[in-house]
């Protein structure tokens, strides 16, 4: 699979290439064929370099006498006075770069990193100051030395410029205020390849610019670059290739596992030195071009397209470096707006890249004929940021939401006595499925947009759109049924998550839901998936309020108004508690007696409350009555055994009973209540999940 991949990535970077040298021999030899034109161009001017190499030896070997000794030894003096006050510089600054990276790297790594970036700026700016002391004692400005010295000293510059960039970036003797999430070996060898990534083409082009300015023939110079291009090229190319693990390691350490196509992205990391060696080879053969037409458009759009890169890589791992903190599943705003700006940078970089190409390097377009691209890529550029930011701001806020308020337990029958969350509101329950939709929405009329704004004709995508869903609607119609039942239901709102519904066939707890289906877990623990197109009616059993029946036995001769009284006065009691008062919403109370059996008298009591774990009131008013009724003469009844044949010497009473009567009587009335509870256990006399559960 590895060698697979790899060389299908090879082939698409010869095709690549063979098109874009291709179209740079067109760009020269519009009027014949691109092929043949190049190919002639290649061999007379092969010819012509192997004519001109004795003329660039005998050029070569007159340099001394053009330059001159003491010119020659300034421009040395550049290059070592820069590094020598760059390395003096960061020598004496070193002690303050580590105590600024060891405070401040805890508490604010980017404070840390800006501090230890303003220090190496200091020591890039004593650099500069003592190139340019050499630079002028080589004379004017305009003198060939003059000349020859300010072009060494801006490659200087230009180069440890890249140099402070990447080493901000990898530290390798500080890990603390290290950006890149490599190891401190990997961060030396990563320091190493980018320098020589940089300073290779640097030298390349600056050698040809100091042949030009010595007085060298274009031919001359053009042979030149011929000869040495194919070895800087080779250079890169083995760069590219050594360090390629340790690049590997940089660009994998990135991908977050939390993202979307992160198998795709890893597998890409793995394999971009495929991509970086076909770039080079591109570029390699892009400066061979541009010598031997004279036209360096090519190897500058190619260019631009590698500073780009760069830039890109640097800002992607800056921003992880500042947002990898973020373990949560749940985004935050810090991580909103670095995604914003990520895309952002991503966006500029494809119009920057594509410029580059489409005009520069492989000339398919002019600069005045990509101009109305440009315009509309940028505008289409601003409408896609625009529409990602409102997309990822909306789904802040309704992740923060669901986070905030999170969903009930699915045992709603719970027989502890803690203060659960039966169900969920409205909006909580809907906010899953209106974060799909508008997500959906966002991305097809944004996408619509962009296109719209990059010259696309989305006319007939719309109509082709209607049309399918058309064809869908008819080709599935219990689908749609499914969905449009759904809709009215969320609509009605019929239900929410937490409560406990009766579908015609299923009963349970609400704990789920798409756009065609409920999921409803029952209290044995099985989860019923019900389409909506096949729920007839739906009974909600936890919405509202709910009122608690029940009965007890009481001895016969019971006062019977103290008792109403009395659990009257139990009632108003509990009303005034901050426990109960916001779920009672009628009191405890005597609705009479029911019957008279057994030298019992049944007695039914009832409450109003709200849905809200009504068992909680139902025990805690039974035993108040327990412990009230005895102190006032009330008397629970006493069960009534069948009588036995007594044994010889045992007495015609038993004694148990005769010197346990409250606990007889406690017993009888427990045993009267279940037995009176059980006879018509419906929603009148029991709380909603109750009397489901008990009818099952």
């Amino acid at each position: 699979m590895k060698r697979s991949t790899c060389g299908l990535a090879v082939l698409l970077g010869g095709i690549a290439g063979f098109h874009a040298v291709a179209a740079m021999a067109d760009t020269a030899y519009s009027t014949e064929g691109a092929t043949t034109s190049f190919l002639k161009l290649l061999t007379d001017r092969l010819e012509f370099t192997l004519r001109q190499i004795p003329a660039l030896v005998r050029y070569l070997a007159s340099l001394p006498d053009i330059v001159g000794a003491r010119t020659a030894l300034l421009l040395l003096a550049i290059v070592v006075a820069g590094l020598a006050a760059e390395y003096v510089v960061r020598l004496i600054l070193s002690r303050a770069r580590l105590r600024g990276i060891d405070r401040l790297v805890g508490h604010s790594p980017l404070r840390a990193f800006g501090l230890a970036l303003v220090l190496d700026f200091v020591a890039l700016i004593a650099l500069a100051v003592a190139a340019h002391a050499v630079v002028l004692q080589l004379g004017d400005s305009q003198s060939l030395g003059g000349r020859l010295g300010h072009q060494v000293a801006r490659a200087l510059i230009y180069w440890r410029t890249f140099n402070l960039l990447f080493r901000a970036w990898l530290r390798p003797g500080t890990p603390e205020g290290r950006i890149v999430p490599v190891d401190d070996q990997t961060a030396r060898g990563l320091l190493l390849a980018l320098n020589l990534v940089v300073l290779l083409p640097l030298l390349a082009g600056h050698v040809a610019r100091a042949l030009e300015t010595t007085g060298a023939s274009n031919d001359v110079t053009a042979a030149a670059v011929i000869l040495y291009v194919p070895l800087v090229a080779a250079g890169i190319l083995w760069v590219v290739w050594h360090w390629r693990h340790e690049m590997t390691a940089w660009l994998t350490g990135m991908i977050s596992e939390r993202k979307i196509g992160y198998r795709l992205k890893l597998d890409i990391a793995k394999r971009w030195w495929v991509f970086g060696l076909v770039f080079y080879g591109l570029m390699g053969m892009a400066a061979i071009y541009a010598a031997l037409t004279q036209n360096a458009t090519t190897s500058r759009g190619l260019s631009s397209v590698e500073s780009t890169m760069l830039a890109l890589l640097l800002f992607e791992t800056l921003m992880h470096r500042i947002t990898r903190h973020i373990v949560s599943e749940l985004p935050m705003a810090g991580d909103v707006v670095a995604d914003c700006l990520r895309l952002i940078a991503r966006l500029y970089v494809v119009i920057v890249v594509a410029e580059a190409l489409m005009v520069r390097a492989f000339g398919f377009m002019t600069a005045e004929e990509w101009q109305p691209h440009d315009s509309g890529a940028k505008v289409a550029a601003v409408t896609a940021v625009a529409i990602y930011a409102f997309w990822r701001f909306l789904r802040f806020r309704m992740d923060s939401y669901i986070a905030s308020n999170p969903l009930p337990s699915a045992d709603v029958s719970a027989d502890n006595e803690d203060d659960v969350q039966v169900a969920a509101s409205r909006l909580r329950t809907l906010m899953p499925l209106l974060r799909a939709i508008a997500g959906i929405t966002i991305l097809v009329v944004g996408g619509l947009l962009v296109l719209a704004e990059l010259g696309v004709n989305i006319t007939p995508l719309i109509a082709g759109a209607s049309v399918f869903g058309l064809a869908v609607s008819f080709g599935s119609q219990s689908l749609v049924r499914d969905i449009v039942s759904g809709v009215f239901f969320l609509a009605e709102d019929s239900f929410r998550i937490g409560e406990y519904v009766d579908c015609s066939k299923v009963k349970g707890t609400v704990e789920g839901f798409s756009v065609r289906s409920l999921k409803l877990r029952h209290q044995n623990g099985q989860l019923h998936i019900v389409p909506f197109g096949q729920v007839a009616h739906i009974t909600n059993f936890s919405r509202d309020w709910t009122v608690v029946k029940f009965n007890l036995a009481f001895a016969n001769g019971t006062d019977v108004e103290l008792l109403r009284k009395t659990v009257k006065k139990l009632g108003t009691d509990m009303m005034e508690e901050s426990a109960f008062k916001p779920i009672l919403l009628q009191p405890l109370k005597m609705q009479g007696v029911v019957d008279i059996k057994d030298n019992q008298l049944i007695v039914r009591f009832k409450f109003m409350t709200r849905p809200k774990n009504p068992t909680l009131v139902q025990r805690m008013a039974i035993r108040r009555m327990y412990e009230t009724f005895p102190k006032l003469g009330i008397r629970f009844a006493v069960p009534i055994y069948p009588m036995a044949m007594p044994m010889s010497g045992a007495p015609s009473e038993p004694a148990s009973i005769a010197g346990n009567a409250p606990a007889a009587a406690a017993a009888a009335a427990a045993v009267t209540t279940s037995a009176a509870a059980n006879i018509a256990p419906t929603a009148a006399s029991l709380s909603p999940v109750e009397a489901v559960k008990a009818a099952e």
